[in-house]
């Protein structure tokens, strides 16, 4: 009878153990007289903090622990109101709400002496000099980025940059790229008119290899996707969906008006018209990311709660990456990174980036 008490008492505590370290939870409390709600998915915890004005924000974290806001600080300024929210063993930063325009910003955008304790020290450069070029070298060790420069790419990372050339002639479209993990596929562009080969580039290390190609492709088509380690491609003018196993770097034809047409659609192939090929232009993917978050006119809203918008940015922004609650975007001729703690950093300045910006731009995270 001990035994089995002994078993039963082990047994919940267990169960207790896991249902507070591991388990998704969603929690409402009170903190120096703010309401706070916290929810965690996925190792994403999101924090609403709710008194006269509501603040959120949200942090990405292997911890197996809750975590909770165990103390909020009121910073009162003159045309805003902004709360500084702490939370053991995590770095905070300050939320803000704009009382003239009745919107939250981002306190890296508001210029005021009170919040310069919390604001980074990054030296950006506002008015690059007169090169075609130019690396702030502000990049992770484990991000990664090439830049599209009609020959090749620079690629960048932490320990600098260097221009690798692919090709004899220069190419402006580069729209048949496609990105798979560190890798960028495309076209053998010193072919014309049409292409029978795929050059396989490496991000990291600059090295390329190529896939050649049975069938030849014109150059009016665009990439469907990726399934299953296959390339899909649709040629346009042959109205013909080609799949190219980038493993064995066989080539297939998928879908023609011999055969009939088909998409991926919830995990299978299923039949559809062509025109949703030839006019909708159909995309597929088996890991297509999705974001938490909705960006546009300079602001960012966290899709809990479509209410609460913030204002990250004065100008026009044209996003290109996420990883995160890091947003990767083009502003003029400069692409930069942006995170709520540290607001926007400039990785680099090209001369023509805002000109010709589709598929100009890829990064990989190690």
């Amino acid at each position: 009878m001990q035994k089995k008490l002994v078993i039963i008492i082990i047994s919940f505590s267990i169960l207790v153990l896991v249902k507070y370290f591991f388990s998704n939870y969603e929690i409402n409390y009170n903190v120096d007289n703010y309401n706070v709600n916290t929810k965690l998915e996925n190792n994403r915890v999101y924090f609403e903090i709710t008194k006269e004005n509501k603040y959120n924000f949200d942090i990405y974290t292997k911890s197996k622990r809750k975590l909770f806001i165990n103390k909020i600080k009121e910073i009162v300024l003159d045309n805003y109101m902004c709360i500084l929210p702490y939370i053991e063993d995590v770095e905070t930063y300050p939320l803000c709400y704009d009382k003239k325009n009745n919107y939250n910003i981002d306190f890296n955008l508001i210029n005021d002496s009170n919040l310069d304790e919390y604001k980074t020290k990054d030296q950006i450069i506002s008015k690059p000099e007169k090169k075609d070029f130019i690396y702030y070298n502000n990049l992770n060790n484990n991000e990664y980025i090439a830049l599209w420069t009609y020959k090749g790419y620079i690629i960048m990372n932490k320990d600098g940059y260097k221009n690798i050339n692919l090709f004899n002639n220069d190419r402006y479209d580069n729209d048949l790229s496609y990105q798979i993990d560190e890798y960028i596929y495309m076209p053998n562009y010193d072919e014309k008119f049409e292409f029978s080969e795929l050059i396989k580039f490496n991000i990291i290390t600059g090295e390329s290899s190529s896939i050649n190609i049975d069938n030849k492709i014109d150059y009016d088509s665009y990439v469907v996707g990726n399934v299953k380690n296959k390339i899909y491609i649709f040629d346009n003018k042959s109205a013909i969906l080609y799949s190219i196993n980038i493993k064995n770097k066989k080539i297939e034809i998928i879908s023609s008006n011999e055969k009939g047409y088909y998409k991926y659609e919830n995990g299978k192939f299923i039949e559809c018209n062509k025109n949703e090929y030839k006019n909708e232009k159909i995309k597929f993917s088996e890991n297509e990311y999705k974001s938490n978050y909705i960006y546009g006119d300079g602001f960012k809203i966290i899709k809990e709660n479509n209410d609460i918008k913030t204002k990250i940015n004065n100008n026009q922004m044209i996003k290109i990456f996420e990883n995160k609650n890091d947003l990767y975007y083009i502003q003029d001729n400069s692409f930069y990174k942006y995170n709520p703690l540290r607001g926007s950093i400039k990785i680099f300045y090209d001369y023509e980036l805002s000109f010709n910006n589709s598929k100009s731009v890829f990064m990989y995270y190690k």
